[in-house]
C-alpha cells in the first residue's frame, strides 16, 4: 500500500483538513454572500459601473487602498471571482492561512521583489482569472505616489487593466468601476504611462478629496524604450497588497 497514512499526514500538517475543507468553492461563495449582506446592512454599500467589468479572460483590477475592508468590499462587488495578493505574514498561522487561501488569496513578501508572487499572479492571469492590485502599495498612503505593479502585470500578461475606486461617505462604502484599457508596449516607459493612465482613471471615479498622486513620467534614454526583462519586476509589483 502506497501513500502516507492519514495519522502521519495530520502530524505533518495538523491544519491540513481545514485547508482542504475551506478550499471548496462553497466557502468562497458563502463568505462572499455573507459579507455582501453585512456590507449592505451595516455600511450601506453602493456599487457603480459593474457592467464595465469583463466577465471572462485575464484581468488586472487596479484600485486605491485606504482601509482594511477594501479587499472584501472589492471582492463582493466585482461580478466575477478575484484573487488578491496578501502579505506573507497572514500565511504563517495555519488557521489564518486556510481562511485566506479559501478566499483565493496568495502570499507575497512585501520586503523585497517577490518573483514567486509575480509568477503566481501571471499564471492566474494567463489562466483567465482576475487579480486585484492596490496601486498605492499599502493603506494610509494617500501622500505616496502610485506604484507600477498593476501596469507591469497587465503588460506582462497581455491582459486588460480595470481601474476601480473605493471610498467612504460617512458610514457608507462606495465602489466604482471605470472602463478597462490596455497597457501598450513592453518597456518601462510604456509601463509608467500605463500607471499614470490608471491613476487618472481612478481619480476620475474618486471624490476630489481622496485623489491619488501619479508618479512622474520616465525619460526615454537613447531614443527608445528599454524593454522590461521577462523574469524581473519592479519591487512595487510585489508590494501592492492589502494590509
Amino acid at each position: 500500500m502506497s501513500g502516507m497514512p492519514d495519522a502521519d499526514l495530520e502530524r505533518r500538517e495538523p491544519w491540513g483538513w481545514l485547508r482542504r475543507w475551506l478550499a471548496g468553492w462553497w466557502f468562497y461563495v458563502t463568505a462572499r454572500f455573507l459579507f455582501r449582506l453585512y456590507a449592505k446592512v451595516v455600511h450601506g454599500l453602493r456599487t457603480y459601473g459593474r457592467e464595465r467589468v469583463p466577465r471572462e479572460g485575464g484581468l488586472v483590477v487596479a484600485v486605491n487602498h485606504f482601509s482594511t475592508l477594501d479587499p472584501p468590499m472589492m471582492g463582493v462587488t466585482i461580478p466575477r471571482e478575484i484573487s488578491f495578493m496578501a502579505k506573507r505574514e497572514l500565511f504563517e498561522r495555519p488557521p489564518v492561512r486556510a481562511f485566506v487561501e479559501g478566499l483565493h488569496a496568495f502570499p507575497v513578501d512585501r520586503e523585497r521583489s517577490d518573483l514567486a508572487a509575480i509568477k503566481e499572479a501571471s499564471r492566474r492571469l494567463k489562466a483567465g482569472r482576475a487579480v486585484g492590485v492596490f496601486v498605492q502599495g499599502t493603506r494610509d498612503s494617500a501622500d505616496a505616489e502610485a506604484l507600477d505593479g498593476a501596469a507591469f502585470l497587465a503588460q506582462r500578461a497581455g491582459v486588460p487593466l480595470q481601474p476601480a475606486a473605493v471610498w467612504r461617505e460617512g458610514r457608507r462604502y462606495v465602489v466604482a468601476y471605470g472602463e478597462p484599457f490596455t497597457v501598450p508596449g513592453r518597456g518601462k516607459v510604456a509601463m509608467r504611462e500605463g500607471t499614470r493612465e490608471t491613476v487618472a482613471r481612478i481619480n476620475a471615479l474618486l471624490p476630489s478629496s481622496t485623489h491619488m498622486l501619479a508618479p512622474p513620467p520616465l525619460a526615454v534614454e537613447g531614443g527608445g524604450d528599454a524593454p522590461t526583462p521577462p523574469d524581473s519586476a519592479p519591487a512595487s509589483a510585489a508590494q501592492e497588497t492589502p494590509s
